[in-house]
């Protein structure tokens, strides 16, 4: 508990570990939405005829993530720096959360592809940048502390990763109950796939903004993280 509380006062770390909590959890509770929206809106509720499409959502976006998002992100960290670029990813996520409102078009399945490239910036964006940023405040922290924690900040990283995993799961039945969608029915309310249209591209805009708000005035730069690493060596020297 020591160690939680003191990982957590640094603030650089605090930012990074709220900013994943909202961002992974706005996805994770619209995440299963793409199936239903798929088949209902979509296909008018023939999960048959809809077939491969929200298959291809799910491994296209993937492919996406794996193959574009992240080479990119990577390539832009090191010319923007890791705040910058986080905020740019985020924001082009959002350009893809809009888009799924005008692309999910009935008839033409194929048109929501296009969006993908865009939403995938979200959470491809925040994995390949918030270890790359948490490495930076585990050497601050060294260098406050003399200690080396990696082990408590990878603990409570991941740990704000699962409680905002099983968030998202209670919010993905309340956003469904409210909108009076009911999964494997026939036939659903007036206004139930449109409500969960506005969720699924509302709600994670809505906490990427905040992620984003929260990480505007992130101040453990690139050059402040090269002079940390800087004086740990100095210190090592001293020590030997």
């Amino acid at each position: 508990f020591k160690g939680f509380k003191e990982a957590l006062n640094i603030t650089p770390f605090r930012k990074l570990c709220i900013a994943t909590f909202f961002i992974f959890n706005s996805f994770n509770t619209i995440a299963a939405f793409s199936f239903f929206i798929i088949v209902y809106h979509m296909f008018g509720g023939d999960a048959g005829a809809a077939g491969i499409w929200p298959t291809l959502h799910g491994s296209l976006g993937a492919l996406a993530t794996t193959f574009i998002v992240i080479p990119i992100v990577t390539k832009m960290s090191k010319i923007y720096g890791k705040k910058q670029t986080f905020l740019i990813s985020q924001g082009i996520s959002i350009i893809g959360y809009i888009l799924f409102w005008f692309l999910f078009v009935p008839g033409a399945p194929y048109l929501f592809l296009i969006a993908l490239p865009f939403f995938s910036f979200g959470i491809g964006g925040l994995f390949v940048l918030m270890m790359s940023m948490t490495a930076d405040v585990i050497d601050l922290d060294e260098l406050n502390t003399g200690k080396r924690r990696e082990g408590i900040f990878g603990a409570i990283y991941w740990w704000m990763v699962k409680f905002g995993f099983a968030i998202a799961g209670l919010l993905s039945g309340l956003f469904m109950s409210w909108v009076g969608f009911t999964p494997d029915a026939a036939s659903q309310p007036e206004g139930a796939i449109t409500g969960m249209r506005l969720f699924y591209s509302g709600f994670p805009i809505a906490g990427t903004l905040f992620a984003m708000w929260i990480m505007r005035n992130y101040d453990l730069t690139e050059e402040r993280a090269v002079e940390i690493r800087k004086q740990l060596e100095l210190k090592k020297q001293i020590c030997d």
